[in-house]
Order: structure tokens, then sequence, then C-alpha cells
């Protein structure tokens, strides 16, 4: 037994010098230690994880937030416009039935100014009937006076 467990020992002593002797520091020391660096280097990336992944999920619950917001926004949006809609419509329809209004009032001004100018034309007409009536009447007297005075000259 004592020489298997020397020899046994002498190998692992000669594996572990051997490992030792890989890992020992050379010139090229920025790579002796790589892979133990590559192993820290990745374990401190793997304690970092948790911190990345809630700020991960603080900004995906923040981008959430704003999109309901959004969502929100765009909702009340759509009601003001349909509403904006609705009042046009009913405007519209004002407009349309002002329009109506306006045409039947310019046709009632249309007969309103019609019937005025024809009874201006009567009243002149009736104007100078009377006065054409008024000069007949007195040109009458003035004609018999004349006559009577020229018949009296003459008896």
């Amino acid at each position: 037994m004592k020489p298997n467990f020397f020899s046994t020992l002498s190998k692992c002593l000669s594996a572990f010098l051997f490992i030792g002797l890989l890992l020992l520091p050379t010139a090229r020391q920025a790579h002796a230690w790589e892979p133990f660096d590559n192993f820290v280097n990745g374990l401190e990336m793997f304690g970092a994880l948790p911190s990345e992944v809630n700020q991960l999920r603080q900004s995906y619950e923040e981008t959430v937030n704003q999109l309901e917001d959004a969502k929100a926004d765009i909702q009340s949006y759509r009601s003001d416009m349909e509403t904006y809609r609705d009042q046009v419509t009913q405007l519209n329809e004002q407009n349309k039935r002002l329009d109506q209004q306006n045409q039947q009032l310019q046709q009632t001004v249309a007969l309103l100014n019609e019937a005025q100018q024809e009874r201006d034309r009567s009243a002149n007409i009736m104007k100078i009937t009377i006065f054409v009536l008024i000069g007949l009447f007195v040109g009458y007297f003035l004609f018999i006076r004349v006559l009577r005075l020229g018949l009296r000259g003459r008896r």
C-alpha cells in the first residue's frame, strides 16, 4: 500500500506542479491570468445582472405607463374629435337652414321692392294726372274768361 500511496502522491504532485507552472505569471502577464480574470469578470457581470434587470423592468414599466397615457390621450382626442364633428355637422345644418331663410328673405325683399316701385309709379301717375286735371280745369276757366272778354268786347 505504501508504494501505491507514494506513486499516487508523486503523480498528483507532478500534476499540481504542472498546473501551477501554467498558472504562474510569465512575460505575458496579461494573458497568464486570463481564464481566472474571465471567470471573475463573469461573476461580476452575473452579479450586476439583477440591477440591470431591475433597470430594464423599470424602463419597461415607464414605457408601458407612457403608452397607456398616450392611449388615454388618443382616446380623449378621439372623443373630442367626435364632439367637434357633431358640432360641425350641426353648424352645417344650421348654415343650410340660414341659407334657405336668407333666400326666402331675399325673395321677399325683391317682391317688396317691386311693390314699392309699383306704388311709386302709381303715385307719380296719380300726381301727373291730378296736375293735368288741375291744369285743364284752370285752363278751362281761363279760356272761358278770355272767351267771355272777347265776346263782350265785340258786342
